[in-house]
């Protein structure tokens, strides 16, 4: 059964629910991240990948089954009767809004990965109340775990435990990011008189947006909420935003599975990149 199909909009029964402790979480989260980045790269020794596909949804290997596995081990009981929302796994129960929810794609980027380049990732976002709080992005090829702290005011992301950079608020745009079928397929660089370059994997687009390699990671197709919770806790974590075409913030939920084409980083650079291509902003 598809995740789309055991999605329920339902209210907490007016039962409390127990205080989260998104420090510890966040330590469990990084821990698991990790663990299954190296998953990915113990698959990927082996001599022969067994790859399937999914139809229009692209190519499947070992690999994201295994980084699943991991990911699924070791988060659920970081927060008892959390919900789990993975593009690889059913869910253990259907989704109900404002509850815990884990929201996953333990391989992102299969095709990068089949191919043999470097530019996939683990993504993992964790909503509560409908609201994205806490988010890791695993860059296994780099040996690179980022994570992404949204707790009321407080916003902090680290990169192997080391505190990330917050990105300017009057940045401007020299280098953008954008997948290959943007690049190869429309040819937006031919539209930007930027620095733009073709890369994977949504979470590693995202990660270059967090740690300034790109000052926008601009993106014309649809997403799923998998491919880009986790990268986007980091991003707004600091002070980065997904960026509507219209010029107003993104706001991600395990409820909507779609997510529509975006500008990802300082928002002063979004915005001027939208404005260059005519978006009303």
């Amino acid at each position: 059964m598809a995740p789309t199909e055991r999605l329920r909009d339902d209210s907490n029964d007016g039962a409390q629910r127990a205080p989260i402790d998104l420090d510890a979480v966040r330590e469990g989260l990084e821990t698991a991240v990790r663990e299954a980045g190296a998953a990915i790269l113990e698959v990927a020794k082996r001599p022969n990948l067994d790859v399937r596909h999914k139809g229009w949804e692209g190519p499947v290997t070992a690999a994201d089954y295994a980084s699943d596995d991991v990911l699924h081990r070791l988060l659920m009981p970081l927060i008892p009767g959390a919900h789990w929302l993975s593009e690889e796994s059913e869910q253990d129960m259907p989704l109900v809004r404002g509850e815990p929810t884990w929201v996953v794609d333990p391989l992102d980027g299969t095709r990068e990965f089949v191919r043999g380049l470097p530019e996939f990732g683990v993504t993992v976002g964790l909503f509560i109340d409908d609201k994205l709080v806490l988010g890791a992005a695993g860059l296994p090829s780099d040996d690179v775990v980022m994570s992404g702290l949204l707790d009321g005011e407080r916003r902090e992301a680290r990169a192997n435990g080391e505190v990330m950079t917050t990105l300017a608020t009057d940045r401007e745009v020299h280098r953008v990011v954008v997948s290959r079928n943007d690049y190869e397929r429309n040819k937006i660089h031919l539209q930007l008189p930027w620095d733009v370059y073709p890369c994977g994997s949504a979470v590693v687009k995202l990660a270059h947006a967090a740690a300034g390699e790109a000052d926008v990671y601009f993106s014309t197709g649809p997403r799923s909420v998998w491919d880009v919770a986790g990268g986007t806790a980091v991003l707004e974590a600091v002070g980065g935003s997904l960026m509507l075409f219209n010029g107003t913030s993104l706001n991600l939920s395990p409820m909507r599975v779609r997510v529509p084409p975006y500008a990802a980083g300082a928002p002063s650079a979004c915005r001027a990149l939208l404005r260059r291509l005519g978006a009303a902003v």
